[in-house]
């Protein structure tokens, strides 16, 4: 005995029309937008980026992003304390924009994966626990040698 699966037309929730693919994101008959996205947060995106840098873009769904403006943090942190501040304020600034362009539409809207901003989590403490490491082994053999 078999099981058929009889797929009902998709049909405009505006018009009625019906639609010649389930996956139209716009009623060609009326233009109203069928599939929406869920709308990413920018006070989120922004806070992500203040408490731990580069998080906003992660929550964004920029990993590579986020990476980025993590270690010019860090690198621009180590050189002086300004350029590692500036890259940070970019990233809150970055992460806020981003998400205000997804929400409007101007670019492809991205998923959040929880995941990631976990796994970019624990990638930030390690690098700031093997930051204070090598500092303290600089000091160590800076001290040593005086």
């Amino acid at each position: 005995m078999y099981l058929q699966v009889v797929e009902l037309p998709n049909f405009c929730p505006e018009c009625g029309n019906e639609l010649i693919s389930k996956n139209a994101e716009i009623c060609p008959r009326c233009g109203v937008r069928l599939k929406t996205n869920p709308e990413k947060s920018p006070v989120i995106a922004a806070l992500c980026s203040i408490i731990f840098t580069g998080l906003g873009q992660v929550y964004n769904g920029y990993i590579g992003r986020g990476c980025v403006i993590l270690i010019g943090t860090f690198i621009g942190s180590l050189l002086f304390v300004i350029p590692g501040l500036i890259v940070a304020i970019y990233g809150i600034y970055d992460a806020y924009k981003t998400a205000k362009r997804m929400n409007a539409g101007e670019i492809p809207y991205r998923a959040t994966n929880v995941l990631h901003m976990i796994l970019f989590v624990v990638l930030w403490v390690f690098g700031v626990a093997a930051l204070f490491f090598l500092a303290a082994i600089v000091a160590a053999l800076v001290s040593g040698a005086s």
